[in-house]
């Protein structure tokens, strides 16, 4: 809740004291950079690793070198250094090689900030190499932070270079939060200002089912909560409901073959798992026997029966929305089906949305990648999901009732989305 409201104020997250001051240090001689990519130098292997670790976890990138830079690197540095991000310098790195590797990095277009590693080897004059790395970065407005790994004898060098406005810090990962933390401000400040879209829905009906339900505190009828969707413009298979078998036929008629027939009971959360759906029912013999195959089975439930269309199988997707007191909703996006639970792989964001905080919500979980596409398979319809998000922000932030929204799952293909499955629940 807290991040999600941090996100729509546009407030920079931090998750303790000591993470917010010393991203403050960056900040208060820093200019804020232009992107994500980031570029490391280090004269030691393994703070490399650790700081590249914990930028990628903060969401940076690593920047690459133009071939150009590549070249100015392999000129100026040993023929032992690593060309790679991190740039290794070796132990035995002097003056001119660290300023020649900031001055390379700081100057590729596919980099936007720098940070610099380096452990104060007694076989090397670290005063030369911080006055020459404050040489480079003085040269150019993209932010540089220093990692100074040493001991007391070398306190006093720590002191100046922060006396020369560079950030120091004792830890690898505190630079990469540091620069994270900049890059984030970013896009924060820069971003999109959108008001939420305004679609044409029905809202009067919508009002009507919900109102029907209120003073219950309890999940509403299926049936019910897919004619809000509908009123909504939310896409979802042909519903009809069934509360005994002389409905099966008209139900049908109304929903056609291939046709799925489930239980639709409060009590059955996991409808798949407790054996409550039957799917790919053929004709009107097949659905008899799936009806009386279901009533035999939940007997003892008080539950009715939904019969709805059958829609393409797709990646599965949730969408879910749930009262915050004194914020109005928040909305849910992830992986759906079992990912959500096995995973939960979620993003939240606060109601109504605007077409770029669902853009940025659809990017905000590690399992995007999917839904772009994977191993040659066509990507997700983003739009289609996009503008379901939009839809279900804008139902919830009219209809304060609403306490809890689930669409799971909702199955998207190369050409739409459809929530199959729903669960809403009014006060």
């Amino acid at each position: 809740m807290a991040s999600a409201m941090y996100q729509k104020a546009g407030v920079v997250e931090f998750h303790d004291t000591d993470e917010m001051v010393k991203a403050a240090i960056a900040f208060s001689t820093q200019e804020p950079p232009r992107g994500r990519r980031i570029g490391m130098i280090t004269n030691t292997g393994g703070p490399g690793i650790q700081a590249v670790d914990e930028a990628v976890d903060h969401g940076l990138e690593l920047a690459t070198w133009s071939d150009k830079g590549r070249a100015k690197l392999e000129e100026s540095l040993y023929a032992e250094a690593s060309l790679g991000n991190p740039v290794d310098v070796v132990a035995t790195a002097n003056a001119d090689h660290f300023h020649a590797a900031v001055e390379t990095l700081l100057a590729e277009e596919g980099t936007d900030m720098v940070l610099v590693f380096f452990v104060t080897a007694p076989f090397t004059d670290t005063e030369a190499i911080a006055r020459r790395i404050k040489e480079a970065a003085d040269a150019s407005d993209k932010p540089v932070v220093v990692v100074v790994e040493t001991y007391s004898e070398f306190y006093g060098l720590i002191d100046r270079l922060r006396q020369s406005d560079l950030p120091v810090y004792e830890f690898a990962e505190d630079g990469a939060r540091a620069l994270a933390a900049m890059a984030r401000y970013t896009e924060l400040r820069d971003r999109e200002a959108e008001a939420p879209p305004e679609f044409t829905v029905d809202r009067p009906a919508a009002k009507e089912i919900l109102s029907g339900h209120e003073g219950r505190d309890a999940y509403i009828p299926q049936a019910d909560a897919f004619a809000v969707l509908s009123a909504y413009g939310i896409p979802a298979p042909t519903v009809r409901a069934v509360t005994g078998s002389k409905d099966l036929e008209a139900a049908a008629n109304d929903v056609g073959f291939p046709c799925v027939l489930k239980i639709d009971s409060a009590d059955v959360i996991h409808k798949s798992d407790e054996g409550g759906v039957v799917l790919s029912i053929e004709n009107d013999e097949v659905l008899a026997a799936a009806y009386a195959e279901l009533t035999g089975r939940f007997s003892d439930a008080e539950a009715a029966f939904i019969l709805q269309e059958q829609k393409p199988t797709g990646r599965e997707i949730i969408i879910g929305a749930t009262e915050s007191p004194g914020l109005g909703h928040l909305v849910m996006f992830g992986l759906g089906g079992v990912f959500v639970e096995v995973m939960r792989d979620v993003a939240f964001a606060l109601a109504p949305l605007s077409r770029p905080e669902a853009h940025t919500l659809t990017r905000e979980i590690k399992g995007f990648p999917i839904l772009e596409g994977v191993r040659a398979e066509p990507g997700a319809d983003l739009e289609a999901i996009e503008d379901l998000l939009l839809r279900v922000s804008r139902m919830v932030a009219d209809n304060p009732s609403i306490t809890e929204l689930d669409l799971n799952p909702i199955l998207v293909t190369p050409d739409g989305a459809s929530a199959v499955d729903v669960r809403l629940k009014v006060r």
